[in-house]
């Protein structure tokens, strides 16, 4: 599919400090993320603009790991590569982990309610998405140890031009290589060559890595907007059927876990207007410039909303992991009202990260009141 764009359709600009196309509009985005004219291959182009020569040699491996992740590729590899792991991930599969699901949770809000400053994002929200994903791909490390990994190959991935973040990353895959070598979710995946073996760890690593921080994110997100509004709070502890689910649905419309995502111009040709160059990078915004809007007043019900956002991205990229994600957010807000009824943010509850493209908290401190046991 090469996509269209409408003659009313605007938001495709040069920025010149970011050195890139931005494009801002919902509906232009969607036809950017579904276009064979805009590559996925972000981490190579990435890697040649910004890395030195001899960082690229020194680092090669990193660099290889990258990009052997199905999100840096296109076309018939990408889809022969996501095949196997979109069944692994499929709605069936996502209603077969909603028992785990629910205990990791219980579980989190155990530690929480034990944490003396009961700070709900390493222990509910870094918690529930790095037992789950440690669950499914099958390392025993702890959620501390596997989002510091995320965190350190995002951040390489944000700074690639850093030599301190290159050899952090390097380290990292490293580690991660070692964990997944033992892991069963490896077993019906391709290991014969070494080719294989380095293709088959770095996919699982990306599933890794994609499943920790944008849903850690979206957790506080979700936790933040019913606590800092009683109207909100009221319709969580209410649970009536879809609520939890239409909540999760407007946070990642209006906060967005993930700002925006990246590509690179394919070839030169004509778009939306402008001369596009092969190797220019393009921002794509998932956000569409919304504010965050706490009035749940209008919301269709889910199955009717599964269009509104382009947090998952769009078309062939889109993410596999989203149920799960939706399953965990839903999953703890549900719990955590039950859990913690009388809960309120503490006083200087909020502590946002730094992150430039995560919508990310370091830290939501809640006093959680008088609590159900569990």
């Amino acid at each position: 599919m090469t996509g269209s764009v409408r003659d009313d359709v605007r938001g495709l600009a040069w920025d010149d400090g970011l050195e890139c196309w931005v494009v801002s509009d919902p509906a232009l985005a969607r036809v950017v993320l579904n276009h064979q004219g805009f590559s996925s291959q972000t981490s190579k182009r990435l890697g040649e603009l910004y890395m030195t020569e001899e960082s690229r040699r020194e680092h090669r491996d990193l660099t290889e790991f990258l990009r052997l992740w199905f999100v840096h590729t296109d076309g018939a590899e990408h889809t022969a590569l996501r095949r196997p792991l979109q069944r692994l991930f499929s709605a069936s599969y996502v209603r077969s982990i909603v028992p785990r699901v629910e205990a990791i949770v219980d579980a989190c809000l155990d530690d929480l309610a034990a944490d003396p400053r009961h700070d709900a994002i390493p222990t509910v929200a870094e918690g529930v998405s790095g037992r789950v994903m440690g669950h499914i791909v099958g390392v025993p490390q702890e959620p501390a140890v596997l989002h510091t990994w995320s965190r350190t190959l995002s951040g390489f991935i944000a700074a690639m031009y850093r030599r301190d973040h290159a050899e952090a990353a390097h380290r990292v895959m490293l580690e991660m290589t070692e964990a997944l070598a033992d892991s069963p979710a490896l077993a019906g995946f391709p290991r014969d060559t070494p080719e294989d073996r380095a293709r088959t760890t770095a996919t699982w690593a990306m599933i890794l890595f994609g499943g920790l921080e944008t849903t850690a994110s979206l957790l506080g997100s979700c936790l933040l907007a019913v606590l800092e509004d009683p109207a909100l709070w009221a319709r969580v502890t209410a649970d009536r059927p879809g609520e939890v689910e239409a909540l999760v649905e407007s946070v990642l419309e209006k906060r967005p876990p993930l700002r925006n995502v990246g590509r690179v111009v394919a070839h030169d040709f004509e778009f939306g207007g402008e001369r596009l160059r092969e190797g220019d990078l393009v921002l794509v915004s998932l956000a569409g410039g919304g504010l965050f809007d706490t009035d749940l007043s209008d919301l269709a019900p889910v199955a009717e909303r599964g269009d509104r956002h382009l947090v998952f991205g769009h078309g062939v990229h889109y993410c596999i992991g989203a149920p799960l994600a939706r399953l965990e957010a839903a999953t703890a807000l549900r719990r955590f009202a039950r859990r913690f009824p009388g809960a309120a943010l503490a006083e200087n509850a909020v502590q946002w990260g730094p992150n430039l493209a995560y919508v990310g908290l370091d830290h939501l401190f809640l006093d959680i009141g008088a609590h159900r046991a569990p």
